[in-house]
């Protein structure tokens, strides 16, 4: 499991931070963690052993908890940035002109909206819970929400 930690696991989210995935992503990326962890335990998929089983036996937390965290970790840090650094001034920055027809593409701010939601914190509360750097630490780790 060490490897797993220290190696496979961060070569897999690497930039996760910044992610916007798609449902047929994430199911990709759940597939090849679960593979592998398949493999590390020996077991195959028609012994019929669910994944939450061989995550919970190896003491794992899901690969999309794993990104949640780094993304409300890294928001946290955008939120405690001066406002004149320029990562978040590009951050805060919004396109000009019109959109394409069709469906509004997901943003970044979408999609930490949906973690804070999912942990029942708003938008405010959890700015204002960011700037306490131990704080938001324990609420990021926190997995009863």
């Amino acid at each position: 499991m060490k490897v797993y930690k220290t190696i496979y696991r961060p070569i897999l989210t690497h930039g996760c931070e910044s992610w916007v995935l798609t449902e047929q992503e994430k199911s990709k990326i759940r597939a090849t963690e679960t593979k592998y962890l398949r493999r590390v335990k020996g077991i195959t998929r028609r012994e019929k052993i669910r994944n939450v089983v061989i995550r919970e036996e190896l003491e794992i937390e899901s690969i999309e908890e794993y990104i949640e965290k780094k993304q409300l970790a890294w928001w946290g840090h955008l939120q405690r940035m001066k406002n004149g650094t320029q990562v978040k001034r590009i951050w805060e920055s919004k396109a000009q002109g019109k959109r394409k027809v069709g469906r509004p593409i997901q943003t970044w701010d979408n999609v930490v909206g949906n973690i804070l939601k999912k942990r029942r914190k708003t938008w405010p509360e959890a700015k204002d819970l960011a700037q306490e750097r131990k704080e938001w630490k324990k609420f990021i780790n926190n997995n009863y929400y």
